[in-house]
């Protein structure tokens, strides 16, 4: 379930997955409602990825055409062209139950802060997969979404 991470983890990201160990034990003791978890965490990692969708190792083609459009100008939230950060994969109840040290969180938060960079308008069609429970490249696949990968 966890990739090795390429670097040790930042202050930052060992913050978070301290937060997710904590919140998910909280959790599987029936103190807190999984729900409340998720809305916390997903903030979280929402924070962790502040600014990042041009920085995203990939990208729509279409998030690429507004680059090259708009450059530095680009569209801000509001228009149909504006750059999102997508998340690959979704955060679930389950990762709250199996997930029990900071080192598992350590790992999985690393894979859930994969992004795409994508359009607002791409991203409300991956939106409508994601509550269907679609995650991954197949999710892009579904939403007829052509990615390209971007040189570091």
């Amino acid at each position: 379930m966890t990739t090795p991470l390429p670097d040790p983890p930042t202050a930052k990201e060992l913050r978070a997955a301290r937060l997710a160990h904590v919140l998910a034990a909280a959790v599987r003791a029936d103190e807190c409602e999984a729900a409340d978890v998720l809305r916390v965490l997903r903030h979280e990692l929402r924070r962790l990825n502040t600014r990042g969708a041009e920085k995203a190792p990939r990208r729509s083609v279409e998030a690429q055409r507004v680059l090259d459009t708009y450059g530095a100008d680009r569209p801000r939230n509001g228009s149909p062209d504006a750059l999102h950060a997508d998340h690959v994969w979704g955060l679930a109840e389950s990762q709250l139950r199996v997930l029990d040290t900071v080192a598992q969180w350590v790992d999985e938060l690393h894979r859930l802060k994969e992004v795409v960079c994508v359009t607002a308008t791409e991203n409300y069609r991956l939106m409508a997969l994601e509550r269907a429970g679609v995650w991954g490249d197949e999710k892009y696949r579904q939403a007829d979404i052509d990615l390209i990968e971007v040189p570091s």
